[in-house]
């Protein structure tokens, strides 16, 4: 009985890897060069694709953000309680949103939020607290009276009793650690105020619709200012970019095709002689 010798299995083809020499001569071809044209229109008409998208995004933006704005100018005033709840969050379609709060200020806890520009002038912001009345705890409301301009020192009383009080919500601004002097405030903060005042207080703060006499009316607050992007086309607009990429990327693994096809054939000829 004979054995044979277990055969040797075949080695893997050596990996083809054309030269940059043999890469430069495919691609000069005349085929590859007409190819290459077509494709380069073919990504440049993604590329515009893509930014119409990106111009798109932002229009889109725009748009939505002026017609809440158009929605919330005639919108009636609705009370506070009914918009938002102490210490919840204000939702982004109701910043801005006509409301009333009625309660008593009080005056011995005002204080300045200083840093501030209103139509090109610095000043401070006046701001003080408010004891919602008809509400269980008496929640505080952080109020914005007005814009006291740099250079004005008399800072005009609040009304005093009881007052129903018309303005916008927005949510309240992060907290800042750095140590405020003595009556300012580093940010309109509820929950800086909250440390000062106590609780249960709202997680907003109230714009003034028309502020007191000797201060300055602010802007209602708003949601968006038109300086965001619609989420939707900005995918858009990086599919048609992907896509460009991709065209350009198909000429060159066709080139490399090209080149490797007859570096193939010369090595397998090689190996047929060296038999």
């Amino acid at each position: 009985m004979t054995s044979s010798a277990p055969s040797t299995p075949a080695a893997p083809p050596a990996k083809v890897r054309p030269t940059r020499r043999e890469m430069l001569s495919a691609a000069r071809s005349p085929r590859m060069l007409g190819l290459l044209a077509l494709l380069v229109v073919a990504a440049v008409v993604c590329v515009r694709l893509g930014a119409w998208q990106i111009d798109r995004a932002y229009a889109t933006s725009q748009a939505a953000a002026e017609a809440q704005a158009e929605e919330l100018a005639h919108a009636a005033a609705r009370p506070l309680s009914e918009i938002v709840e102490p210490g919840a969050h204000l939702m982004g379609r109701d910043v801005g949103r006509p409301l009333t709060v009625t309660g008593e200020f009080v005056p011995e806890l005002e204080v300045l939020v200083p840093g501030r520009s209103v139509g090109g002038q610095s000043g401070s912001l006046v701001v003080t607290p408010l004891r919602e009345t008809g509400e269980e705890g008496e929640p505080w409301v952080v109020v914005v009276r007005g814009f006291l301009p740099d250079g004005e020192t008399t800072v005009p009383p609040a009304q005093t009793g009881e007052v129903t009080l018309v303005g916008s919500a927005a949510a309240g601004e992060a907290y800042h650690p750095a140590p405020p002097r003595e009556g300012e405030a580093s940010s309109l903060s509820p929950a800086y105020f909250a440390g000062t005042w106590g609780l249960p207080i709202y997680n907003v703060y109230v714009v003034q619709a028309e502020a007191d006499d000797g201060l300055v009316t602010m802007a209602r607050p708003s949601a968006d200012s038109g300086d965001g992007a619609n989420l939707r086309n900005l995918a858009y607009a990086v599919e048609w970019f992907v896509f460009a990429g991709f065209a350009l990327f198909i000429w060159y693994r066709m080139v490399r095709d090209e080149a490797i096809e007859p570096t193939s054939r010369r090595r397998r000829s090689r190996r047929r002689k060296q038999r």
